[in-house]
């Protein structure tokens, strides 16, 4: 009687489990390409401002696929510059160097996807061509110069953006990031 009694906990429990689970990949599925890209983005900000525990996620975050292929480079960008953060907060000289070195090939190879329709495609309210290149020149700014040898190509970023006819009608959010990235360059040439 015992054992029958077990066998049907252990039943019910495994139903239970099953219908939460089924709830859960239900609400997995239900998470849009734009609000996994926005949650991944918001990781990101918070580990740039210094909260260590959101590096991981972020890094996790965009190392998956995007669900629009054409993101590919905004992904690029923000995982490149999620793991020069990861070499700066690591603590052994080789892992700065590793995990720097990996960001910066990954940021490279966003600059060489971005595309005439990364114009068009917006990233909150954004272009992404714009938001791909904002993001590589304040990592290839914030990276030792005298290691990585970024600085030049971040202050040739910025210089474009400033250039391109698509600022002007980019959010003001997005211009007073430019402007605080442009200054945090005047302050390191220094």
């Amino acid at each position: 009687m015992h054992s029958i009694v077990s066998r049907c906990q252990a039943l019910l429990l495994a139903l239970a489990v099953l219908s939460i689970g089924g709830l859960a990949s239900q609400a997995f599925a239900q998470v849009t390409p734009e609000a996994a890209l926005e949650a991944a983005i918001g990781h990101f900000n918070r580990a740039r401002q210094g909260d260590a525990d959101q590096l991981e996620p972020a890094i996790a975050a965009f190392r998956v696929a995007p669900g629009n292929p054409a993101l590919q480079p905004i992904y690029a960008v923000y995982r490149g510059s999620a793991l020069t953060l990861a070499g700066k907060a690591a603590w052994m000289p080789w892992n700065k160097m590793k995990f720097t070195d990996q960001g910066l090939d990954s940021i490279d190879q966003a600059l060489a996807a971005l595309r005439p329709d990364h114009d068009r495609l917006l990233v909150q309210g954004t272009p992404a061509s714009l938001v791909t290149r904002m993001v590589a020149a304040a990592t290839f700014i914030a990276v030792p110069d005298g290691i990585f040898h970024r600085r030049v190509a971040g202050k040739t970023l910025l210089a474009e953006l400033r250039r391109n006819p698509l600022l002007a009608a980019a959010p003001a959010g997005f211009r007073a990031e430019l402007s605080a990235v442009e200054a945090s360059l005047k302050e390191a040439e220094k």
